[in-house]
Order: C-alpha cells, then structure tokens, then sequence
C-alpha cells in the first residue's frame, strides 16, 4: 500500500475511532451521573488530549517500527510507548484544568489525590495500550498484504520474463542466424558444427528446466550466459571478446533466473554496432559492502532509446527495473554508467535478500 493511501487510513481510522469511543464512553457514562457544562468541556479536553496524543506517538512508533527486526519487540514498544504516554497525556490534563477552569486548583488537589490519579493512570494506560497495539496490528497486516501483493507481482514479472525469454531463444532472427552458422560450419568444420548444436540445445533446455523458477543460484545462471555466448562467439569468432570477473564466493548465491540475459542480450546487439572490433564485453560478479554486485560491460557507446539510428534498450532495462522492484523493493540499486569507449549496467542486491 502506497504512502498516501496509508496516510488517509490512519487519520480515517484516528478520527472515526476517538469519534466512536468518545460517543459510547458518554453514553455509559451518563447512564451514572448527570453532566454538567463543565464537566463535559473537561471530559472532552481530556480526550482531545488523548487524540493529540497518539497522534504525535505514531511518529516515534513508525521509526522504530522500520528498525525493528523482530517482532517479540513489538511487545516491549508498545508498553514503554503507552507508559511514556499516559505519564504525559496525565500530567498535562491535569495542569491544563488547572489554567483553564475557574475552579482549576480544586480539580487540580482532586487530580493529585493518589486514589483518582491512579484511576486516570490506569484508564489513559488501557487506552493506549489497547490504541498502540491496534497500531501495530493493522501496520503488520498491511505491510502483509502489501508483502503479498509484491509477490504477486513478482511472480507475474517473472513468468512474463520466461515467456519472453523463450520469445527471444525462439525468435526467428536468433534461430535463424545459429541454424545459418552451423550450416556453414558443416562444411568447413563439422566438430564446431556439432559443438554449436550442443550449445543451443543447452541454452534452450536451460529456459525450459526454470520456466517455473523465479531464483536461480549464481551458477546455473552463468551456465545459461556461456552456453549463450559460445553460440555467439562461434558466429562473430574474432571479433567478440568474453571476460569473466565472477568471485567464486558468488557461485551459490540465488538471483532472478534470465537477470543477467537482458543486459548481455543488448551487449552483444548493440556493442556490435557501435564498438571498434572485436566488441569486448566483461561480466563481473563479487561481494560489496552493500551485498551482492553484478555487472556488464561492453565496449562502444550507450544507445539511447528512440535514437534515429537503432531502437534503443530502454524497454529492457526498464522490465529488468520493474523486475529489480518486485523482487527486492528497495533492496537493491540499478545504475547505469556511460564512458566514452564503453558502458555498463550495474547491479547491486542488497545482503538481507542474498541467500545462500
């Protein structure tokens, strides 16, 4: 749930709930004793206090509630919170009757009489105890929800990804230009003919084993971007260069299966077109202080999208974004980095949402 929408929550259910409290508490009051004007203008600043009140502690509540990494201190919160709370919201009503009514110092010596005080005390206590965990409660249920919504989408991402991966492993172009090389390879070097086959067949099995997959470990993926990259180095030969910079700590870490083939995908595409031969391109994978790093390079220049001259790589990057977001919200950063003789896409995935 977004911000905003939060935010109108809380004070529609702030308001309607000091409203419906209010009201009933009256109501069974004043079935025990006759209101006067008076009394009613105090019992009512002190609940105006108590509205004031939580309101102000729902600050201090939301830091320590994005701090929080389990959820027995909730408990412990909640009952600091409503003691701190109640101490406040029980010294200024009473110091407020005392400077606004006529009568103050006699409701001010009837507040302080230890029997009363505690009577307050317990009452504002139960309040707040029963508002900050009412807080808490739907604050973790909407963040369930939303949790789930993310999967959800997450999901949906990822299996929209494999469709299109399959697209792309199917794409006529790509069969095309892999059958047309082996063609000639039968002829001239039948061993690199079957080694190619071997290669496509590889890389399409891959696609189907985790078409179901949404996390695949480091490993397998990179399994995925050589047997990719064989098929192309036998079709460009010379002039394309691989570099791997992979730490072998990486190898088990989980990652979104076809992550990384979007940003070679478009190295390849579009280095060729821009990049002085043989097109370089480098993949580097280690740990940082932030988590997991994951980059690719290429030689030449960034083609922006909608350029005159070729179709840019927005569309790609923008899925691998989206992606990025259901997956790991705002656990991980997308930069991309512009030089004069090449760019590159990096990724890095914050260490809470590492496994392995």
């Amino acid at each position: 749930m977004d911000t905003l929408r939060t935010h109108k929550l809380f004070w529609l259910l702030q308001v309607s709930g000091w409203i419906a409290y209010y009201i009933i508490y009256t109501a069974i009051a004043t079935m025990f004793r006759k209101w006067n004007l008076e009394d009613l203008l105090l019992y009512s600043l002190t609940y105006l206090l108590g509205f004031t009140i939580t309101s102000l502690i729902r600050y201090p509540y939301q830091y320590l509630y994005s701090k929080i990494e389990r959820l027995l201190w909730i408990p412990l919160v909640i009952v600091l919170g409503s003691v701190l709370a109640t101490i406040a919201w029980t010294y200024i009503d009473m110091y407020v009757s005392h400077f606004f009514w006529d009568n103050g110092e006699k409701i001010l010596k009837e507040r302080l009489a230890f029997r009363m005080f505690l009577r307050y005390s317990i009452l504002f206590t139960i309040l707040l105890t029963a508002w900050s965990s009412l807080y808490f409660g739907i604050k973790y249920a909407l963040d369930w929800q939303t949790e789930k919504q993310h999967s959800r989408e997450a999901e949906m991402m990822a299996q929209k990804a494999q469709m299109e991966m399959l697209r792309y492993q199917l794409n006529p172009h790509f069969l095309f230009n892999s059958l047309n090389s082996i063609r000639a390879l039968v002829d001239e070097n039948q061993k690199h003919a079957k080694e190619m086959i071997t290669e496509l067949s590889e890389f399409l099995r891959y696609s189907l084993l985790h078409k179901d997959a949404l996390f695949v470990t480091l490993a397998e993926e990179l399994e995925a971007v050589k047997h990719y990259f064989s098929i192309e180095k036998k079709r460009f030969e010379e002039n394309l260069h691989i570099e791997y910079h992979v730490a072998d700590a990486t190898m088990k870490h989980q990652i979104m299966s076809f992550l990384l083939h979007p940003l070679i995908e478009n190295a390849v595409k579009y280095g060729m077109k821009t990049s002085p031969m043989p097109l370089k391109i480098s993949i580097t994978v280690q740990k940082t202080g932030y988590g997991l790093l994951l980059e690719v390079c290429n030689s030449g220049s960034w083609v922006e999208k909608n350029s005159t001259n070729t179709v840019g790589t927005g569309t790609g990057l923008t899925n691998v974004q989206k992606r990025l977001e259901n997956a790991y919200h705002d656990g991980y950063r997308l930069e991309v980095i512009k030089n004069e003789d090449n760019c590159c896409v990096r990724i890095e995935i914050k260490e809470a949402y590492l496994y392995g």
